[in-house]
């Protein structure tokens, strides 16, 4: 049975960073090959000097690893996290980690259709395969808030720092969200899951054209009130023809 993949997302400067003349310091990459389809969202951290290449970097370096961690039949995800760590510190020389801190989140659908995701950091990673639940792997609710803290290049908590998770091979449709808490931290929890429904069901289907401008009209006209940082979501789709 064949597979029709769609990946597309967008990202906008926050208002305080427009006023600031700060640029915008979210970054987001799509990628495919033979290995599987991959989505990147990564949010540097605003305090830190560097943040805007350590978020660009984030992105190129889970590229880098996923499509190589993929290649070695039944590899651990441990394998995949050291490699993210490692090639990003190797990216990002010669300023220190903590120059760049920067969350990190990720969803790739391997060529054998199992699905590895996750990240290290807050902001939204939600998956959804028909007929199931949406789940939500990082951006949890606990206690009205959201209380993910940990960064690349923030106090170094390991692998337990990292929440990833794997889903297995399906020929129903599944799709992932992510996005930073720029976005993230305005939707209400009893209304994330509609609202991912319709992100999917409104974009995926538009010319690539067409969809590039609506997202961005869509985030730059967030409607909540007082919104003011950095906006970034992508979206990673796979169904049947």
């Amino acid at each position: 049975m064949s597979r029709r993949i769609t990946s597309y997302g967008a990202s906008v400067q926050g208002v305080a960073h427009s006023l600031r003349g700060v640029p915008n310091q979210d970054a987001w990459l799509r990628a495919g090959n033979t290995s599987g389809s991959l989505i990147v969202v990564c949010d540097g951290m605003g305090s830190k000097p560097h943040a805007r290449r350590g978020a660009q970097e984030a992105c190129l370096a889970v590229r880098e690893a996923a499509f190589r961690w993929t290649r070695t039949m039944n590899a651990p995800v441990s394998c995949l996290i050291e490699l993210i760590e490692t090639l990003w510190r190797l990216r990002i020389h010669p300023y220190e980690p903590v120059e760049a801190a920067t969350t990190c989140l990720f969803a790739f659908a391997g060529e054998n259709g199992e699905w590895t995701v996750g990240g290290i950091g807050d902001g939204l990673v939600a998956v959804r395969t028909e007929g199931e639940a949406l789940q939500c792997v990082i951006g949890e609710v606990r206690n009205g808030f959201c209380n993910e803290t940990d960064a690349l290049g923030g106090t170094y908590a390991g692998q337990t720092a990292w929440k990833v998770r794997r889903f297995p091979s399906t020929s129903r449709e599944r799709y992932a969200v992510l996005s930073t808490d720029g976005l993230s931290d305005d939707l209400q929890p009893l209304k994330r899951d509609a609202f991912c429904d319709w992100f999917v069901n409104e974009f995926s289907d538009l010319g690539a054209n067409l969809r590039r401008r609506r997202l961005a009209g869509m985030l730059k006209a967030w409607p909540t009130a007082g919104h003011s940082d950095d906006k970034t979501i992508a979206v990673l789709r796979v169904a049947a023809e």
